[in-house]
């Protein structure tokens, strides 16, 4: 066996030819650099794992002498780097054959099927194997488990969507919002009720007072009654739990409305009478009010807008009341504007038609 020494390729060649005392002179002059170093770059020194690994390659045949010669760790640190290099060797990915996962386009068809029905997993099986897909219950209760949908029997109840949607051509929603008008007495709360039709998104704005006691409610109650078309089916009147609404819910004939209550602190559920008070608020808050009358006014001004000048998205950008619209385009010199309340409101229209 040769006894021929092995020269770290890191050595510079002339360091071969020096002498032990020069060799010394160098190593110290190493440390003293490093250490001068170390005092001006404050903070932690940020290493790669290539760095890492160079280190350990270099300091591990010489260990024992580390206490004396790191300063950008310390050697607990460098022993770590060893230990976590050992153990990424014999690490290995272990993925099982198991079952391949569903295409996720069975997995969204199954959640559709779920929220739009109250069918059983057997039943939704069947479904989508008239689509073309072939999975089994468990497959779905694992599905529906996974994003929180109860066992079938505990979905046998509508959700509100499913209810808005079967009864929607006769619904009516109601709710109340307050505006702050000036009298006499000072700045004071008023109440406006008004009535929406779902489906036509017709707006009726009731009256307003400062005090809806229940002789007020029950006398809009019966006028709201007197304002439906004759010979009609049974309206649903959708409202939230005020106290108000309790001698208004007393007064309605029952063979001719039907009062649904929404949920506990849930505006969600009444939503399209929560958006027409945002509408309005735009521009009522444009005013300072004085008077109930000056209020009435405004309000009589939104509900005109609303209901014959206003295009609405969710009815496909349509007016609630029949307009109307022509068979051609108009041209720029033929589009007039009706302006009211100053402007606020604008409705654009063609010349020689009906505004």
């Amino acid at each position: 066996m040769s006894n021929q020494i092995r020269i770290p390729h890191t050595i510079p060649i002339f360091m071969l030819a020096l002498s032990r005392n020069e060799l010394f002179k160098i190593i110290d002059f190493l440390l003293t650099q490093n250490t001068t170093y170390r005092r001006k770059f404050k903070g932690r020194v940020p290493l790669s794992d290539y760095d890492r690994r160079t280190l350990l390659s270099f300091g591990m045949p010489i260990r024992k002498f580390l206490p004396y010669l790191l300063s950008i760790v310390k050697p607990e640190t460098f022993l770590k780097w060893n230990r976590e290099l050992k153990r990424k060797k014999w690490t290995f990915d272990h993925k099982g054959p198991g079952r391949p996962r569903k295409d996720p386009v069975v997995e969204s068809l199954i959640l559709r099927l779920a929220e739009e029905n109250i069918w059983g997993y057997d039943r939704i099986v069947g479904e989508l194997l008239k689509l073309g897909h072939i999975v089994s219950p468990e497959f779905v209760r694992q599905i529906l488990k996974a994003h929180g949908f109860p066992p079938s029997p505990e979905r046998n109840n509508l959700s509100w969507k499913q209810f808005l949607s079967a009864h929607w051509n006769s619904l009516w929603a109601a709710d109340f919002f307050t505006e702050e008008v000036w009298t006499m007495a000072g700045l004071t709360t008023v109440y406006v009720l008004f009535f929406i039709q779902l489906n036509t998104r017709r707006i009726k704005i009731a009256g307003c007072t400062a005090h809806p006691n229940s002789i007020w409610m029950h006398e809009h109650a019966k006028r709201f009654v007197s304002s439906l078309p004759r010979n009609k089916h049974r309206i649903i009147l959708i409202h939230d739990r005020d106290i108000l609404f309790k001698p208004f819910d007393a007064a309605m004939p029952k063979h001719v409305c039907r009062i649904v209550k929404t949920p506990p602190h849930a505006p969600q559920c009444n939503a399209y009478a929560e958006r027409f008070v945002r509408s309005a608020r735009t521009t009522l808050d444009q005013f300072i009010l004085f008077g109930e009358r000056h209020l009435r006014n405004v309000l009589k001004a939104i509900e005109r807008h609303h209901n014959y000048h206003r295009p609405h998205q969710g009815i496909d950008n349509r007016i609630p009341f029949d307009y109307p619209y022509p068979d051609f385009p108009a041209h720029p010199p033929d589009v007039a504007c009706e302006s009211d309340l100053g402007g606020l409101l604008n409705h654009y229209f063609i010349k020689d038609r009906a505004a």
